[in-house]
């Protein structure tokens, strides 16, 4: 089956208000803002552990500025994030720069209302909570593939609860350790990849290419196979986070490719917590 790209649009939110979704990663970190419509601009940031709640405000009301939006406009503010020592900041950008109360999905904090079925749920991290959240929008169960510093297998079941997974280096952690430890290997750009290059490389470059693209698609492939043997059933794949556009249209058995699927995951976890309230 060939993977479907989909565009998929946040929850509802009411027209006069507009959310800041802020999806802090190990190596970006991605702000989104949405509305009753959905997604209306993103933009990624390299993510920088000392950083500060001034720093952001400054860059966030610049990019703001160029899409003709305002800061005045943010009504909530929610924020995944997997480094730790920003959040403080996110907070501070939240409060003394936007007005509002940040919601910060943690796997402590159960108003995400997501069930998390493993020993021990502190060790869901905030973005696995919310693709699990996103991946709700999809056929269930479902598995997320989330292409990002780390390359995760989050498994979802029929019931919507977020069941483990499996962790692999990302893509790039792979080239740079390659690069790093062989000291006559030259470092690998992946913008450069395509479906088609050369299985059989014929010289060092195109060698590194093979093993690093074709061996990567193997081992998602690979795992995909696995996890659906471990789960003890066929499930909804989906494909997410920054690498994910290289990778989908040549691994077999993934059918949507969701660039947004963290950020909706995000948006249906804060509107749902507002219609309680």
């Amino acid at each position: 089956m060939k993977f479907r790209l989909v565009m998929s649009s946040a929850p509802d939110l009411k027209r006069d208000r507009m959310l800041l979704v802020i999806d802090c990663g190990n190596t970006n970190t991605v702000f989104g803002i949405y509305n009753d419509g959905g997604k209306v601009q993103h933009w990624r940031m390299t993510t920088i552990p000392g950083q500060t709640a001034d720093d952001m405000a400054v860059w966030l009301s610049h990019h703001m500025q160029r899409a003709g939006l305002s800061l005045e406009q943010i009504d909530g503010v929610v924020v995944s994030s997997v480094v730790p020592q920003l959040l403080p900041s996110f907070r501070q950008l939240a409060a003394e720069h936007l007005g509002r109360e940040a919601f910060v999905i943690t796997a402590d904090n159960t108003d995400h209302g997501i069930d998390i079925r493993i020993p021990n749920p502190a060790q869901a991290g905030a973005d696995r909570i919310a693709n699990t959240a996103g991946a709700r929008a999809y056929g269930l169960p479902a598995m997320v593939i989330d292409f990002g510093t780390a390359t995760t297998f989050d498994l979802i079941d029929a019931d919507g609860a977020y069941i483990g997974g499996a962790i692999a280096p990302g893509v790039n952690l792979s080239i740079n350790a390659l690069y790093q430890a062989a000291a006559r290997l030259p470092l690998i750009d992946p913008s450069s990849w395509k479906p088609d290059m050369p299985v059989l490389g014929n010289n060092t470059i195109d060698a590194m290419n093979s093993g690093l693209y074709h061996g990567y698609v193997s081992l998602v492939e690979g795992m995909i196979t696995r996890l659906k043997a471990s789960f003890g059933a066929d499930m909804t794949v989906i494909a997410t986070g920054g690498l994910a556009n290289i990778f989908s249209i040549s691994i077999a058995g993934v059918d949507h490719h969701d660039p947004d699927l963290t950020l909706n995951g995000m948006v249906a976890i804060y509107t749902s917590i507002r219609k309680k309230s």
